[in-house]
Parts: structure tokens; sequence; C-alpha cells
């Protein structure tokens, strides 16, 4: 197990587009944080006791999709590239290489949440103080916000990941992790109206954030811990369905 987990740590690390999603990740926080939020910062946001706890949610709930694309990418390039069967044979135990997969970019999504949660604030504090202007005491609300936006970074993660393994191809998961989120689950809220809330994408992002149900619904919003609950339920269920079809499908 230790040898499957060191060879996936290998190939997510000298893939260049990891690299690439970094660099980009900490160009949008430089944008909307530290010029947005900060050198362009409202009077008014300035004396929001919590201006720096929004930028830290804001930024981990923008960046997640790009942090689970490690995670597709690792998964769909054996599948992209034909090198799945030198990874299982290399293994003795399917379940064993797909867990070494999970494990990795539980990881993996950890240090990037933990990561741009940081900077985010720190560059928004900095733009306001070159900017010149002055923040009253902030409340960071450190005792929710790091479980939810932890929680929310790796349900994200895995999530996305397990679409990658249930469909295989890479352009096929891609557009499906972008699609459900913004394009099926809002065309499903007009049919369910209320039990809209329950919907996957919609469960995951509540965790992190209430303000998403639109302003005529604002009493079907769930409780973060609810949410997380109903989080964690869908990605059990979709690692179920994952895990069976990645051990039984193309097996001798």
């Amino acid at each position: 197990m230790l040898a499957a987990i060191k060879a996936e740590f290998r190939k997510m690390l000298t893939v260049r587009s990891l690299y690439i999603m970094l660099a980009f990740s900490l160009l949008m926080v430089g944008l909307f944080a530290f010029y947005g939020d900060g050198i362009k910062a409202s009077p008014a946001s300035l004396n929001d006791t919590h201006k720096l706890a929004g930028d830290i949610t804001n930024a981990i709930s923008a960046l997640a999709v790009i942090g689970s694309l490690v995670g597709v990418l690792l998964m769909t390039h054996e599948y992209r590239y034909n090198t799945i069967m030198y990874t299982l044979t290399a293994s003795n135990s399917r379940l064993k290489t797909l867990l070494a997969k999970v494990f990795t970019v539980t990881v993996f999504i950890v240090c990037y949440t933990v990561l741009f949660a940081t900077l985010s604030p720190l560059f928004a504090a900095l733009g306001v103080q070159l900017h010149g202007g002055h923040l009253v005491a902030q409340d960071l609300l450190l005792s929710t916000v790091a479980w939810r936006v932890l929680l929310f970074g790796w349900v994200a993660a895995m999530l996305n990941l397990a679409l990658a393994v249930i469909i295989r191809n890479q352009i096929g998961t891609i557009v499906t992790m972008l699609l459900l989120p913004s394009t099926v689950e809002p065309l499903l809220s007009l049919v369910l109206k209320a039990k809209a809330a329950y919907l996957p994408y919609t469960v995951m992002h509540q965790i992190i954030d209430h303000n998403i149900i639109p302003e005529p619904s604002p009493h079907i919003a769930m409780s973060y811990g609810r949410a997380a609950v109903w989080g964690l339920g869908y990605v059990i269920v979709a690692w179920i369905i994952a895990a069976i079809l990645f051990v039984r499908r193309d097996a001798n």
C-alpha cells in the first residue's frame, strides 16, 4: 500500500498541469483578494468584522473546482495515456490502488485548501494596507470556518474524483463536473422547488455559504452541520458506486 501511495504522489508531482493550476489559483487569489477585496475594497466592507472570514470562504468556494481538477487528472490521465493497466498490474489489489489515489488527493486538497485559505485574507489585508485603508478588528470565526472550508474542499474533490472513476474519460469528466452545478442542478431546482436544497452540489455549497439560495426562497437553506452530513452521505454513496465499478470493470 505504501508503494502505491508513493507512486501516486510521484505521478501527481511530476505532471506539469499541477503547477499550472497552482499558479492559476495564486493568480486568482491575487486578483480577487489582493486587488478586488483589498485595494478596491469599499469603505463599508472595511467596517465589517467578518470581512477576512468572508475572504477565506469566498476563495475556497471559487478555487475548489481547480483543486478538484488535480484529482480528476490524476485518475483520467491513466485512461487517456493507457497507463491504467500498468498501475493495476503493479498492485495486488484494485481496491488498494483506488485507496492510494483517494489518500493522495485527500492530502493534496487539504494542503491546497489550507494554503489558499491562509493566503486569501493575508492578500486582502495587504491590499487594504497598501491602499491606505484601515480594517476594523477582525473576527475570523476560525472555530467554524476552519472545518467548513476543509470539509467543503474535500467533499468537492471526492465527488469529482468519484466522477472520474465512474466516467473514466477525461473530457467527459471535466464537462460533467462543470455542467452539474452550473446547468443541471439549476434546471432541476425549477422542478424540485424547496427540495433543490438537497441536490449534491447545492448541499456542498451550503457547507460553506448559506447565501447561495435565491432571495425568494431563503427558508430552504439548511444549517452547516446538516449540509455537512448530507455532503458526506453523497460522498459515501458516490464512492460505493465508484469502487464497485473500478474493481469489476475490465477485470480478467
